[in-house]
C-alpha cells in the first residue's frame, strides 16, 4: 500500500513539471534564413529572365554566406 502511494505521489508530481521548451530560436534562424535565400532568388530571377534558378542560388547563397572576422574588407580602391 506505501508503494503503490508512493508511485501514485511521484507519478503526480512528474506530470506537474513543465516539459522542457525546445530550442525555437535555432528553428526561426533557419526560416528567416531560408526567407531571405528564396527572396534572394526571386528578386534576380525577376530581374533578368536569363538567370537560372541555380545560378539564382548559388549567386544568394554567397552572398548571404556570413563572411569570417578576418577577411580582408573589399572596398574600392581611390
Amino acid at each position: 500500500m506505501k508503494y503503490s502511494l508512493f508511485a501514485i505521489a511521484l507519478t503526480a508530481v512528474l506530470a506537474g513539471a513543465p516539459a522542457p521548451a525546445a530550442d525555437t530560436s535555432a528553428e526561426n534562424a533557419w526560416v528567416t534564413a531560408k526567407r531571405q535565400l528564396l527572396s534572394c532568388m526571386s528578386k534576380r530571377m525577376s530581374a533578368s529572365r536569363t538567370v537560372s534558378y541555380n545560378d539564382a542560388k548559388k549567386t544568394c547563397t554567397a552572398q548571404l554566406k556570413p563572411q569570417p572576422d578576418n577577411a580582408p574588407n573589399l572596398t574600392a580602391a581611390r
